[in-house]
């Protein structure tokens, strides 16, 4: 096998790409060879079969076999020349055998081909005495293209062996000196990152030590800062302490003169409201009794009214009876009455007969102003309820908005209730300061002048 060239000592990129496209073009010639060779193989087989199975029909040989001799011989000869160009393309030298087998083969598949050629008058007698070029030649001709092809075909691929040798060194040499290249760098890269690593390290041992450095500084500074606050506390604390006793000292004196001030101010509220709830009963009380009165007059003017009616009736029906005459005895004159009675007696009678009563009894009559009195009562008696409400609101709104507002049952006991009718007193007074913003500044007058008079 020849010796490749020896691979130049740099190679670059586009050399290596080249021979592998050389490699490539080297392969696909060596298909085309192998392709080539084996269609003319199949095609002289095809074309020799007819001639070769004549040629053992003739010599008696049974049709049923007579038509193998050709395949055989002529699959013996292709291999031998494919196997051979195949393994010359690795440095094989067929030797001796290899050699008869192939010449035989094909010596015998043009043998049997060309014999009706070579001796027409099928008399054998040494060399051909009467033979038939045209049919030699025709015979011939694809059994020698065959052979000579394979021979042809395994220089071709000794050749192209050769060539890709000489390439793949190109290629070979490139990637080991990629290679090299790729372990130089990583190498370089390697040594980069534990010089980075390295100066890395140091530098946090540094701020390592600077950070403890500055971390002891700062608590030592804490440790003074934390004492001084701690003292400037106490002092604060002593200070505030101070402050909030004379604070609480001013806001208790405050809170008993603004105590005092309300308690004069509830006090005369009350009797305030007391002298008009006492005037409202009072005038409550002269018109329900001038109601019951004018009740009392109209209803007699209403019976004398109806009794006067009655007498004016009873009259009426007196001048119709005398008028009206009875027929036969029971015909009543008025000679025939006696003289004895008077009329004016006779007139009473009648009167008692269909006259109703003058007047109710005394106390039926004085039933119904006791009645109009006694709901005249009721509604006093609510609307000193409401009063009592309405003021009691007013005036939790008032303390609740100074801050001085007692608690619930504190407060009700003021007015002589329960805790639950403070709360509601209580509940009242802040709904109305939200909604009703007149009753709100009320509020805040009332309270403005209540400090202004606690106010020394």
């Amino acid at each position: 096998m020849t010796t490749a060239t020896a691979a130049p000592t740099t190679i670059t990129n586009e050399e290596a790409a080249k021979a592998r496209a050389s490699i490539t073009d080297l392969e696909r010639t060596e298909r085309l060879v192998t392709g080539v060779l084996v269609f003319l193989g199949i095609g002289g087989l095809i074309f020799t079969a007819v001639n070769v199975t004549q040629f053992a029909l003739d010599h008696h040989i049974h049709w049923a076999i007579a038509w193998m001799l050709d395949p055989l011989v002529s699959v013996s000869l292709l291999a031998a020349l494919f196997i051979d160009g195949k393994l010359s393309a690795h440095g094989y030298k067929p030797g001796g055998w290899p050699f008869i087998l192939r010449w035989f083969a094909g010596l015998t598949t043009w043998l049997m081909n060309c014999w009706g050629s070579l001796y027409p008058d099928a008399q054998f007698t040494g060399w051909p005495s009467n033979p038939d070029p045209a049919g030699l030649l025709l015979h011939s001709a694809i059994p020698f293209l065959v052979i000579v092809l394979a021979e042809a075909g395994a220089g071709y691929r000794r050749f192209s062996t050769r060539r890709k040798a000489q390439y793949a060194v190109v290629v070979t040499a490139y990637k080991e000196q990629e290679d090299a290249r790729r372990k130089t760098a990583a190498a370089e890269q390697k040594r980069a990152e534990e010089a980075r690593k390295a100066a890395a390290e140091e530098e946090r041992k540094r701020a390592a030590n600077l950070a403890d450095e500055e971390k002891r500084a700062a608590l030592e500074a804490e440790k003074a800062r934390t004492a001084a606050e701690a003292k400037a506390r106490e002092i604060r604390a002593a200070e505030e302490a101070e402050a909030r006793r004379a604070e609480r000292e001013r806001e208790d004196a405050e809170a008993r003169s603004r105590r005092e001030a309300e308690a004069r101010l509830q006090q005369a509220r009350i009797d305030r409201e007391n002298a008009a709830h006492q005037a409202e009963l009072e005038r409550k009380r002269i018109e329900a009794e001038g109601r019951a009165e004018a009740e009392r007059i109209r209803a007699k003017a209403e019976a004398e009214a109806a009794d006067k009616e009655r007498e004016e009736k009873r009259r009426a029906a007196e001048a119709r009876r005398a008028r009206t005459a009875i027929p036969g005895d029971r015909v009543l004159e008025t000679a025939a009455l006696p003289t004895a009675i008077p009329r004016r007696q006779v007139t009473a009678e009648l009167r008692k007969s269909t006259a109703l009563p003058a007047a109710l009894p005394e106390r039926n009559r004085t039933a119904i102003p006791d009645a109009k009195t006694a709901e005249v009562d009721d509604v006093r008696g609510a609307e000193a309820k409401r009063k009592q409400i309405e003021d009691a609101t007013f005036e939790a709104a008032v303390l609740v908005f100074m801050e001085t507002a007692p608690t619930r049952r504190d407060f009700a006991a003021r007015y002589g209730r329960g805790e639950t009718w403070g709360r509601d007193r209580y509940a009242d007074a802040e709904r109305l300061m939200n909604e009703d913003a007149d009753y709100a500044a009320r509020v805040l007058a009332e309270a403005e002048q209540r400090t202004t008079i606690s106010t020394p």
